[in-house]
């Protein structure tokens, strides 16, 4: 099977040894800027288009607070990637900023409207609590990449707590040389859960892939996961997948009830299972090419 089609994958760029650990947004003296889904007392913006206003004008370290309620797109920039163009309601291209979310905020797809809700380039930013919701592509395969989650680019990114749900394509992306924090993030039945290329990495804790038409987790080229104290469960095209010299580092994680692989390698790359469950997949392990998969190894683990 070519994965390579299935997952929409592209070229590798640059060197991993410069992908460094995320920094934290410097110190922001003002007050948070308050962005609500409708008219309310007390906001600065109002809707998605008053995010992304809000966005655009935030000066370095600013945090945006996100009311609860549903912010649907009504507006995408087009933001060029190589040869494509990541087409956003949310666009935040560099930028130093967090987005704070409360509880019932969510940015809801609209399926009139195909668009990939957010895209991140060139940017250091943390967003915390928010839902991505039912986001939906004009064309499976074309030059225009609509109906993503959280698409990344050369950033450096922390997910706090933050759900996904429903994505039509890939939930959260990893581009070029950018770097993932996840903390608590949840991926429920969308196409495919963390999409990785050319050197970018993920730390994935505490988090939960389920329920995916594609791989949960699927990297490319020199990218790199390491998932921790997490679950991944019933993805119907491997559970974790590797590529070219990618590697994922999967460590005391449940990896349950995927098909045809709990986890499978492919070209030169690694998949280091240590600890954690590997149980009730269609196949525990697949290797092609001269990919590895080592489970609970002695050294590689340090067991």
């Amino acid at each position: 099977m070519n994965m390579r089609s299935s997952h929409f994958a592209m070229l590798g760029l640059l060197a991993l040894a410069a992908c460094g650990p995320i920094a934290d947004p410097p110190e922001q003296a003002d007050a948070e800027i308050i962005v609500c889904a409708d008219e309310s007392a007390g906001c600065d913006h109002v809707g998605i288009a008053g995010l992304q206003t809000a966005i655009d004008a935030a000066a370095p370290g600013a945090t945006l607070r996100i009311r609860p309620g549903l912010y649907t797109p009504q507006a995408h920039r087009d933001v060029p990637f190589q040869d494509l163009a990541v087409r956003g309601a949310v666009v935040i291209d560099d930028k130093q900023i967090a987005l704070l979310a409360e509880t019932g905020a969510i940015i809801q797809g609209d399926p009139a409207y195909p668009v990939s809700a957010m895209v991140v380039r060139n940017s250091e930013i943390r967003i915390s609590g928010l839902e991505v919701s039912g986001f939906h592509y004009e064309e499976p395969e074309d030059d225009v990449y609509d109906g993503h989650g959280i698409f990344t680019i050369n950033s450096q990114v922390m997910l706090d707590d933050v759900k996904i749900r429903g994505v039509a394509k890939m939930a959260v992306t990893g581009r070029e040389n950018g770097h993932i924090i996840a903390n608590g993030l949840s991926i429920t039945n969308s196409h495919l859960g963390v999409w990785l290329e050319e050197f970018a990495v993920i730390e994935l804790k505490d988090s939960r892939i389920i329920g995916s038409e594609s791989a949960a987790i699927a990297a490319y080229g020199d990218a790199m996961a390491n998932v921790t104290d997490s679950v991944i469960d019933g993805n119907e095209d491997d559970g974790l997948y590797t590529e070219d010299r990618a590697r994922i580092v999967s460590r005391r994680t449940a990896i349950l009830s995927n098909s045809p692989y709990g986890a499978r390698a492919a070209g030169d790359s690694e998949i280091l299972i240590c600890g954690g469950k590997l149980l009730d997949n269609a196949e525990a392990v697949g290797v092609e090419d001269n990919g590895s998969v080592l489970h609970d190894d002695e050294e590689a683990c340090g067991l």
